[in-house]
């Protein structure tokens, strides 16, 4: 009898479609000519940090490393106004997604709400877990469908209810933690008082909002997820200040993004003690090796480096948005709160290949939302060299 590999693969991850990274089609490690390319396709941040500290993060190897992360999260903690007993460390927020799956999802039973266009990590999750996914389209201009979601059967019957906010790719808020916060917050910096009162028509949106968080979160059964990988990047309050209020709620956050540690691959998950608990009890013992957790406690020491550079990716994120208004072939800029910025252009495809060409790597979402591409900030001279090219598109094209 001959050996069958399909007969013993279980169904659903022999019809799985992978997670597609950009990069898939380029031999980027350990090839000599990588370093040439410009690399604004994966949200990173440009600036790579803490030289001395990276070179430092040597001790203890011979070790397994602690398997609850104490230090790190002792200093998350302090950063974020939590305690310890609500946070989760993982290998990357996607270990922290597909644990969401396995704790909350009878595979073959249960199903979760996607709202797409999103990061799609969630879908592939599911998939591996065999667990339906049911897609409720954001609106034309990239909002949440709360109504349809609401009052749809899936709603009632769901484990897990998705929301990436600011969203990848679209970079806008898909829902606000406090509006309250936002507005003080907002008045100050532009030189008024923290306890200005509210413009009249701002208390309509106040209570508006908090009445569909009630309703979103507070009336789901099921865990609800707010992913803020691009939470740095936006003046709105984290959904961490929301987590005593819901406690279906669980926040999550990355290192791979503000802070310039993607290769560290470490996320978190913020929730009840009781969420974190079945976290802890479900996760590999040894899940965060012990190089990842002693840059992460220092890069976490130093988040106002990480601070500055948020600001500095900001000004450059304004900076490129105005330029790009400039060029005949970009059609639409969508607003956007977080690292990257989302353009429809008459043929992204083909300005993506041309792009490719010239060396800098960006993403093609067009199989999302059509002849769209989502560009990385990068560093000034990054976004210089992609200008660039796109002015040099229009002249040969």
């Amino acid at each position: 009898m001959s050996f069958n590999l399909e007969h013993i693969v279980r169904k659903n991850i022999w019809n799985l479609k992978p997670y597609s990274s950009a990069r898939s089609e380029f031999n980027l490690y350990g090839d000599t000519d990588a370093a040439r390319l410009t690399l604004l396709d994966a949200n990173e941040n440009p600036n790579d940090p803490l030289q001395q500290e990276l070179a430092a993060a040597t001790q203890n190897l011979n070790r397994y490393p602690d398997p609850l992360q104490s230090e790190v999260k002792d200093v998350l903690s302090e950063l974020k106004g939590i305690p310890v007993d609500q946070i989760f460390v993982g290998n990357g927020s996607d270990e922290a997604i597909d644990l969401l799956y396995r704790i909350f999802c009878e595979p073959g039973v249960d199903q979760a709400i996607t709202c797409p266009p999103t990061y799609g990590m969630y879908e592939v999750s599911a998939a591996i877990n065999n667990v339906k996914v049911i897609e409720f389209p954001l609106t034309a201009s990239f909002h949440l469908d709360i109504d349809k979601i609401l009052t749809s059967k899936a709603f009632k019957e769901a484990k897990l209810l998705w929301i990436c906010s600011p969203n990848n790719p679209t970079g806008n808020a898909l829902l606000k933690a406090d509006l309250e916060h936002d507005w003080q917050a907002s008045n100050y910096t532009k030189g008024g008082m923290m306890d200005m009162p509210f413009a009249p028509e701002f208390e309509a949106e106040l209570k508006e909002n908090k009445r569909l968080m009630d309703l979103l979160i507070g009336g789901f059964n099921g865990i609800v997820v707010v992913d803020e990988a691009y939470q740095d990047f936006t003046e709105n309050q984290s959904f961490i200040s929301r987590l005593e209020d819901y406690p279906n709620l669980v926040v999550l956050q990355t290192m791979s993004k503000a802070h310039g540690l993607a290769g560290a691959r470490t996320g978190f998950a913020f929730a009840s003690k009781e969420i974190i608990a079945l976290f802890n009890k479900t996760k590999p013992p040894y899940n965060v090796n012990e190089l990842s957790q002693q840059v992460v406690a220092n890069a976490l020491r130093a988040s106002e480096s990480s601070r500055r550079q948020v600001e500095q990716i900001i000004d450059s994120r304004e900076i490129l948005i105005a330029d790009l208004h400039q060029l005949e072939l970009i059609e639409e800029i969508y607003p956007s709160e977080a690292n990257f910025i989302l353009v429809k252009v008459k043929n992204a495809t083909a300005v993506y290949n041309y792009l490719r060409d010239k060396g800098i790597i960006i993403r093609n979402r067009s199989s999302q939302i059509p002849n769209t591409l989502r560009l990385t900030i990068g560093t000034p001279a990054e976004c210089e060299a992609l200008l660039v090219a796109l002015k040099s598109y229009k002249d040969e094209h």
